[in-house]
């Protein structure tokens, strides 16, 4: 009796095992085919997210480069009035400005005039050191702060050409909001792509680019746009990173010459950790 049970339990587990193997093996399958499908799904999901981020960073910074345009009529004139002879490349310069131009210092401020800010196509605003717009406008304030433009020989000559009480303060109502747009928008859409090098770029762009980049070379320094030209160049040691012309220049706080535009202890750890960096990648070479 107790044979024929044990074979009747040893038959059912017999017919019975290769279903339970199989719906475990069909179990396995399926869960691997969600996974996938899942994966799949994440992946779309942040492809989505990307390209709608990407859509959102265009659309806002065309929004304040729209509102930026619509709001230069305020000031235009007033540049126009004041600032035109020597960074609208549309005035003509009077006959005494273009006689003898190798040495007429008329010509010669109109041409370091347009190289260092152009406004005759209207904003956005153009420089031959191709800088960033918010570095455009912030030289704009601190030269409208300072009061030292128009240059004193010119108002000298034209008195009614100083920048007023009221000047001054219609441009810096035009400025100090988009300045604040575009530093929001930069928090907002490029601090994620912040590495130590692209930050020591970004600092070198903002303060440096307008004298001394694309194909503006104040002082015989300029290329500062090609990072290669600019470590492998008499301003920089990759040897001694800390001794370089540019760190010291930066440290002593004579180059950006306007102090408004001096680097900050912040800024200037960063070049410095910059510097560092690529003199230990040169070293390793």
């Amino acid at each position: 009796m107790k044979f024929l049970i044990l074979a009747i339990v040893f038959i059912l587990y017999s017919c019975v095992a290769p279903f339970g193997s199989q719906n475990k093996s069909t179990l396995h399958f399926q869960d691997s085919r969600q996974i996938q499908n899942l994966e799949k799904l994440l992946i779309e999901k942040k492809l989505e997210e990307k390209k709608q981020f990407a859509l959102e960073k265009t659309r806002v910074f065309k929004e304040i480069n729209s509102d930026a345009q619509e709001s230069y009529k305020f000031i235009q004139l007033i540049l126009q009035n004041k600032c035109a002879s020597c960074h609208d490349e549309n005035v003509k310069l009077p006959i005494y400005g273009r006689i003898f131009k190798q040495i007429n210092p008329v010509t010669r401020h109109q041409v370091e005039g347009l190289k260092a800010l152009n406004f005759g196509s209207g904003f956005p605003f153009k420089a031959m050191g191709s800088p960033p717009q918010i570095a455009l406008l912030k030289a704009i304030r601190n030269a409208v702060t300072d009061r030292t433009m128009p240059i004193k020989a010119y108002t000298l000559v034209y008195p009614h050409k100083k920048i007023t009480t009221e000047d001054q303060q219609l441009i810096l109502d035009w400025i100090d909001p988009i300045v604040d747009r575009l530093q929001e928008y930069d928090m907002k859409y490029n601090s994620s792509q912040k590495n130590v090098s692209t930050q020591a770029l970004k600092i070198l762009e903002m303060k440096c680019f307008r004298c001394h980049a694309n194909g503006n070379a104040k002082g015989e320094f300029g290329n500062m746009e090609n990072v290669s030209t600019l470590l492998h160049g008499k301003y920089v040691n990759l040897n001694y990173p800390d001794q370089s012309k540019l760190t010291n220049l930066i440290n002593s706080g004579k180059m950006p010459p306007n102090k408004r535009e001096t680097l900050d202890i912040d800024e200037a750890n960063i070049i410095r950790d910059w510097l560092e960096l690529e003199s230990k990648k040169a070293q390793t070479k």
